[in-house]
């Protein structure tokens, strides 16, 4: 608003003002002209303003996310750490509890096998290849009996907090247990649960504790076996008989008594296992509150990735690839960054622990809830301080504006020459812009030639350049200035998912920023090289310019592009294809784009300014990829393709040339004749506010057919060039009119033909023929 109003003043412009009167009778005066230039700025940096606390809210709240999962996680793995070794002692210490209660149960049957002896008409049995059914037998001839549901065992179990027992015999017949099931056998099938069990009554161990699984009959249970001995005998009636431990050692050695290695097994119930391992379950494991609403997923480290834990079950066996997780998450370094699974969006953090991936889970929705509101309170904030900074400039008071005016009227005269004028835009709008010569010159323009809009643009490429300054040094010296895991060292990293996120559009903008700041920088060897070698160097310059300026603009796309996802190496092999392709059918079309974009790069002219192409002269309206419309002093609209434009010339500049030649008759003294100019020009300048300097009579231009042309030039804009020269063509005739010189009229000459006077062929007298006397002839006197 300062720098508006100080050119408002330097030019002095008459602005639109409203008066108010306060209570006290005071005037206070409101700059409407002022008030409206600086409001485009004022909403255009609210949405910046809005822009900025946007994008720093989130890469604030990503930065909280990534630390709560960071403590998450380190919480889990320690928890996961330590369940491993509660739950290696845990087990270790009820393995050997329930291994020494099978033992306890194994010597009390062994000592009253009157279990053993119960009642039962249970028989084993099985047919062979021929349909004939067999009974198997025991070692004393009879058929093999089994005791089921017994209620003597069914006391052990409840008394020792347990399932179920199985007493097998030497071939793994069940021959006691207190469930139905008197019918089951040890498997000699590896893939069956009860394979191992074998060992113990092939005597290769004496005990044996397996992991809890499910069983054979879909049950969720642990079984322990432990080596046991029965004893039979006869008795006189030829039934078979267990005999105690007791008994046996105190029978006489005659006696036919047969010892039998066994096993005896029991079967913990499954919620038991739960009960003593609640402690270390994989839910308590990786539950956490470090995650607002988010929750932990784990991950194998094979080719697909399986999905072996989530609080969602139906993902559990998933392939990573079908949840919606890329492969760059699991290259063994830290990576976070957005997924999609079944439209929604999740924020994860993964690490790599130790052969798995553990990651984070939190919903999009839950991380992002203060960004948009803090935002939008801090723009407001800022509207209103901006409100409040602008009315100290477009608020005044009768004092300050004839202070105003008096530097208005000290400022009315210069600037005729700045390098930084005003323009009238096709659209109506009162622009500065930049005299043509001095668009490709890099020379620095002075301060106070500058306009607001210059002035505004230099004061923010400042603040850039210092913002530029310092990403160049954060990004050179990321491991001194940024902690480990911060989100700026990741953006930098690199392992984040190429496409539309957060992370590419802040690489990006660092590509940008540091291109463009080395291309400042390239400018100043430029400019010592240029001074150093004439104008060969000058011309050096300028090429090395435009490749540092196209190269690093095209260099800056493709890695865009490709931080964005897009294949630019298939970019680059495609373009050529493509354009061997369209250039074919297109030919012109792509020479006024490519001619267009060199238009627009190059800067041989812009919008606003005034222009001559070939015989056609108006002002710059638009400049596209493909057509250039230019607004003819008709106000009609001429469009050129691009590539048609050729020969530009570049009128625009502050202050133009109005030449004036008229003409006086040959009679006329000239020295009157000057005399009167050069006291009558200098009050033309008065008399239309378009001349910016006093008409300069230059002298004799030219000796004409009717007269002397004489040539006067006055300065004035560029766009009023036609004008002036119309108006000094009028004035001028009127000088010449009242000093009483003459204007030359054309001179005619009329002719008229006098027949009387001709001659005809009777009057033509014949040249007399060659010959006659002297060769010899004779002459006719006729």
């Amino acid at each position: 608003a300062v720098i508006v109003r100080n050119d408002f003043v330097r030019h002095a412009v008459e602005t639109e003002k409203k008066i108010f009167r306060t209570k006290k009778g005071n005037t206070v005066i409101f700059d409407i002209s002022i008030f409206k230039k600086i409001l485009p700025l004022m909403l255009t940096g609210l949405l910046i303003i809005f822009g900025m606390s946007f994008y720093n809210q989130t890469l604030l709240e990503i930065s909280e996310s990534v630390d709560d999962s960071t403590v998450a996680l380190e919480e889990v793995s320690t928890r996961y750490q330590e369940s491993l070794v509660t739950r290696e002692s845990i087990r270790s210490y009820y393995d050997s509890r329930f291994l020494a209660k099978a033992k306890l149960i194994a010597y009390i049957i062994e000592e009253d096998p009157s279990v053993l002896n119960s009642e039962t008409d249970r028989l084993y049995s099985y047919y062979d290849d021929q349909g004939i059914k067999h009974y198997v037998t025991d070692d004393e001839g009879n058929y093999l009996k089994s005791v089921g549901s017994d209620p003597r065992l069914q006391e052990l179990c409840k008394a020792n907090d347990i399932e179920s027992i199985y007493i097998f015999d030497e071939d793994g017949h069940t021959i006691a247990t207190n469930t139905p099931n008197w019918y089951f056998t040890v498997s000699h099938d590896p893939k069956d649960q009860s394979y191992e069990f074998l060992q113990i009554l092939d005597g290769k161990k004496d005990e044996l504790v397996q992991e809890a699984m499910t069983s054979d009959v879909g049950e969720h249970s642990q079984y322990i076996g432990v080596a046991f001995t029965y004893f039979t005998t006869r008795d006189e009636n030829g039934n078979t008989v267990y005999l105690s431990r007791y008994a046996y050692e105190n029978m006489p050695s005659t006696a036919n008594v047969h010892s039998h290695r066994a096993m005896l097994q029991i079967g913990l119930r499954g919620d038991i296992t739960d009960k003593i391992l609640a402690s270390t379950d994989v839910e308590y494991i990786f539950s956490t509150d470090a995650l607002s609403g988010g929750y932990i997923v784990l991950y194998d480290n094979s080719e697909d990735h399986i999905c072996i834990y989530s609080p969602i079950e139906a993902r559990i066996g998933m392939k990573a690839a079908d949840i919606g997780v890329t492969n760059t998450a699991f290259n063994g370094v830290d990576y976070y960054g957005f997924t999609r699974v079944n439209g929604e969006s999740f924020f994860q953090y993964f690490k790599y622990n130790e052969g798995y991936y553990i990651a984070t889970a939190i919903p999009k929705a839950e991380m992002f809830q203060s960004r948009t509101p803090v935002s939008v309170i801090t723009s407001l904030i800022s509207l209103f301080l901006i409100i409040v900074l602008s009315f100290t400039v477009t608020v005044t008071t009768r004092e300050e504006e004839m202070l105003y005016a008096a530097m208005s009227s000290d400022q009315e005269s210069k600037g005729l020459d700045s390098v930084i004028f005003n323009v009238l835009l096709p659209s109506g709008r009162n622009v500065s812009t930049v005299k043509a010569a001095s668009r490709w010159d890099y020379k620095a323009i002075h301060w106070n030639d500058k306009g607001p809009e210059q002035k505004l643009i230099f004061m923010l490429s400042i603040v850039s350049g210092i913002i530029a300054v310092y990403i160049m040094i954060a990004v050179l010296g990321v491991n001194t200035f940024f902690k480990e895991g911060s989100v700026i060292r990741y953006i930098i990293s690199g392992n984040w998912d190429r496409g539309v996120n957060i992370f590419a559009i802040s690489a990006s903008m660092m590509a940008i920023v540091f291109v463009s700041f080395a291309s400042f920088l390239f400018r100043f060897p430029v400019r010592l090289i240029t001074s150093l070698l004439g104008a060969r160097g000058e011309t050096i310059g300028h090429l090395l310019m435009s490749i540092v300026k196209y190269g690093g603009a095209i260099g800056v796309l493709f890695y865009c592009l490709y931080q964005f996802g897009v294949d630019s190496t298939s970019l680059l092999a495609s373009a050529g294809v493509l354009s061997l392709v369209i250039g074919l059918g297109a030919q012109s079309l792509i020479k006024d784009i490519i001619a267009g974009i060199f238009i627009v790069f190059e800067g041989e002219f812009r919008v606003g300014d005034i222009v001559t192409i070939g015989d056609y002269r108006g002002t710059v309206m638009d400049i596209g990829l493909r057509t250039t419309k230019i607004v003819g002093l008709d106000r009609n609209i001429k469009i050129f393709n691009n590539s048609d434009i050729t020969g530009v010339l570049n009128m625009t500049k502050e202050a133009s040339l109005a030449i004036c030649v008229v003409s006086i008759e040959y009679g006329q003294d000239i020295d009157y004749v000057e005399a009167v100019l050069k006291k009558e020009l200098p009050g033309l300048m008065s008399m239309d506010e378009r001349l910016l300097d006093e008409p300069t009579y230059l002298g004799v231009n030219a000796l004409g057919a009717s007269g002397v042309d004489l040539m006067i030039m006055c300065k004035c804009n560029e766009v009023d060039v036609r004008g002036v020269t119309r108006f000094m063509n009028k004035e001028i005739l009127k000088i010449f009119y009242r000093y009483d010189i003459n204007v030359p009229f054309p001179n005619v000459t009329v002719s008229q033909l006098d027949k009387s006077g001709r001659k005809t062929m009777m009057d033509f007298e014949p040249t007399p023929e060659v010959g006659g006397e002297e060769f010899g002839g004779s002459v006719d006197p006729n």
